[in-house]
C-alpha cells in the first residue's frame, strides 16, 4: 500500500520529464527541418538561387542582373552599328580595325553570359567568375574612355581606324557609348559587390 503508492509517485516525475524531453527533441527535430526546407528553396541545385527567392537576391545580383540586359543591348545594336558602317563605309576597315572589333563584340557577348549566369547564382558559387567580370569590366571602361574619344575625334589613331561622322558615328555612339559603357559600368560595381559579399 504505502510503498506502492510511494513508488508510483516518484516514477511519475521522471516519467514526465522523460515525455518532455521526447517532446522537446521533436519540436528541435521539426524546427531544424524547416529551416533544411526553406534554404533548400532559396539556394536550389548547383548553388543557383530560385528567381522567386527574393531573399536570397542581393544588391550585387541586382546590378550585375541589369548588366546582363545591358549585355544584351549591347550585343544587338553592335550587330546594327556594323550593318551600318559596312552599308555606308565599305567593309574595307583594316585589318587592326576588324581585329579589334570583333574582339570586342565577342568579349562582350561572352561576359553578358557570364553576368546572367552569375544573377542566378551565390556568390560564394560564382566567386571566380565575378573575378573575371570585374577584371573584365575595369580593363573595358578604360577602352570605352578611349574610344569615346576617338570616336569624338578628340584623339586620333588612324591605325585603329579614322573618325566616323553621320549615321556611322551615332550608331558607335549608341552601341559602345551607351551601352557598352553602362553594360561595363553595371558589370564592375555588380561583381565588386559579389566579390565582397562572402555569406551569399
Amino acid at each position: 500500500g504505502i510503498i506502492q503508492q510511494r513508488s508510483c509517485l516518484t516514477t511519475q516525475p521522471v516519467v514526465a520529464q522523460r515525455r518532455g524531453f521526447v517532446v522537446e527533441v521533436l519540436r528541435t527535430s521539426c524546427h531544424a527541418a524547416k529551416i533544411k526546407n526553406a534554404t533548400a528553396k532559396i539556394v536550389g541545385k548547383d548553388n543557383k538561387i530560385d528567381p522567386l527567392s527574393h531573399s536570397a537576391i542581393t544588391t550585387g545580383h541586382r546590378w550585375i542582373g541589369v548588366a546582363a540586359v545591358l549585355g544584351g543591348c549591347f550585343v544587338v545594336s553592335h550587330l546594327v552599328t556594323v550593318v551600318v558602317t559596312c552599308a555606308i563605309e565599305g567593309f574595307d576597315w583594316g585589318i587592326n580595325a576588324w581585329t579589334l572589333d570583333i574582339a570586342g563584340f565577342l568579349a562582350g557577348f561572352f561576359f553578358a553570359i557570364q553576368c546572367w549566369l552569375s544573377s542566378s547564382r551565390t556568390s560564394d558559387a560564382f566567386r571566380a567568375g565575378n573575378r573575371w567580370i570585374f577584371i573584365w569590366a575595369g580593363m573595358t571602361l578604360i577602352v570605352r574612355c578611349v574610344d569615346t574619344l576617338m570616336l569624338f575625334g578628340i584623339v586620333k589613331w588612324s591605325a585603329v581606324y579614322v573618325t566616323p561622322t553621320g549615321a556611322v558615328l551615332w550608331s558607335n555612339v549608341i552601341s559602345e557609348v551607351i551601352f557598352g559603357v553602362a553594360f561595363a559600368m553595371t558589370a564592375f560595381v555588380g561583381a565588386l559587390m559579389l566579390l565582397r559579399n562572402r555569406s551569399g
